[in-house]
């Protein structure tokens, strides 16, 4: 539980620093649109990430006699699911953003992800593969 933990920190405080630079470097060449759209979808793909977060969560340490339970969580995730298409329609079509952008912004968590887990590898300490072996 704490490893996880760990990793979602870790994923977006990377997350955090991948969309304060891309807005600063769009906002330094004065690309309003673009800084628009990344961040619409920053906000998209942040929100995807915790709903993930806490799917994974609940059903790894919740006992599996709840089904109605289950049920519930599935539709209420659906519904938010949904309510983050509706969101990314509303922005295309009301706002002056870059699909460019845009799609950058939706690949802000996984640019994090990604940058968190090659500096965790590069760290001499706090590598896995030891401890996986243990």
């Amino acid at each position: 539980m704490e490893e996880r933990e760990r990793f979602v920190r870790g994923t977006l405080v990377a997350t955090g620093g991948v969309v304060a630079s891309g807005l600063a470097a769009f906002g330094l060449f004065r690309l309003w649109g673009w800084a628009l759209g990344f961040a619409a979808g920053a906000l998209v793909s942040l929100g995807s990430f915790r709903l993930i977060v806490a799917t994974v969560a609940r059903f790894t340490e919740q006992p599996s006699s709840e089904r109605r339970g289950r049920r519930g969580w599935w539709v209420g995730s659906l519904v938010r699911l949904l309510g983050a298409a509706v969101l990314l329609f509303l922005v295309v079509r009301y706002l002056p953003v870059n699909l460019i952008g845009l799609a950058l912004g939706l690949l802000a968590v996984q640019i994090g992800m990604g940058g968190y887990l090659l500096v965790r590898s590069l760290l001499p300490d706090r590598n896995t593969v030891g401890q996986e072996q243990k």
